[in-house]
């Protein structure tokens, strides 16, 4: 059994296009969207693209961790599962996994040319750096019918990023806010909503780096955005 924290709801029940998840090291958060994006799929007709910047072996990197689930979920006999996919052999609902950039070689082109996608996650997003390929995909996102989705999943990064430009600093939105305002979602979460889940160890690590370099524990455990200066 998986038990959710309620923070991660409004990706579910909100009518935003747009839904910011980000968090410090331990929130859980990765753990909360793979479980979401499972439980999505039981749904019917949902096409989901989960993309990284580089992701050249799925089913080494990221299709364990949603097999996982699955399986804690007592679902797994549900799904085709191959090397780029995921799929309900029932309801048709299907995970896509696809890098940005392959090699060399920017992906957008492919990307666009996928049909019938409603859910697009940019997983480790502070990696995607230009906004214009951001763009271009975003557009590929227009299914009829269902409400439209694009969760960008990210450790917070330099306030110079486009996204924090874009969706924090234009929007008027501080670092840290959790709510909905002008078609986004914004869900943040650190260690301390999923502490019944660490190790004891791992709390006391982050204890130590917050006596030792309030700045770094500030930036890494706690998921601010960070000036650029150095720790």
């Amino acid at each position: 059994m998986i038990t959710l924290n309620k923070i991660y709801a409004p990706l579910v029940s909100n009518d935003t296009r747009y839904n910011i998840v980000t968090g410090g090291r331990g929130s859980g958060k990765s753990f909360a969207i793979t479980t979401l994006l499972c439980l999505m799929m039981l749904e019917k007709d949902r096409t989901i693209l989960f993309l990284r910047q580089t992701l050249t072996s799925a089913h080494i990197s990221i299709i364990p961790e949603f097999i996982e689930k699955l399986e804690i979920l007592g679902i797994e006999n549900q799904f085709r599962i191959t090397k780029t996919e995921i799929e309900h052999t029932t309801t048709g609902s299907k995970i896509l996994f696809r890098g940005i950039t392959t090699g060399s070689k920017n992906n957008t082109a492919n990307l666009k040319s996928l049909n019938g996608v409603s859910v697009m996650v940019v997983d480790e997003a502070e990696e995607l750096t230009d906004e214009d390929t951001f763009d271009r995909i975003d557009l590929s996102v227009r299914k009829q019918g269902v409400v439209n989705k694009v969760i960008l999943v990210m450790n917070p990064s330099r306030v110079d990023h486009w996204i924090y430009k874009r969706f924090f600093k234009d929007a008027g939105i501080n670092g840290g806010w959790s709510g909905s305002t002008n078609d986004c979602t914004y869900i943040h979460t650190t260690y301390l909503d999923n502490i019944n889940n660490l190790d004891e160890s791992f709390i006391e690590q982050l204890e130590r780096l917050k006596s030792n370099n309030l700045k770094k524990y500030n930036h890494l455990v706690l998921g601010e955005w960070s000036d650029g200066d150095s720790d």
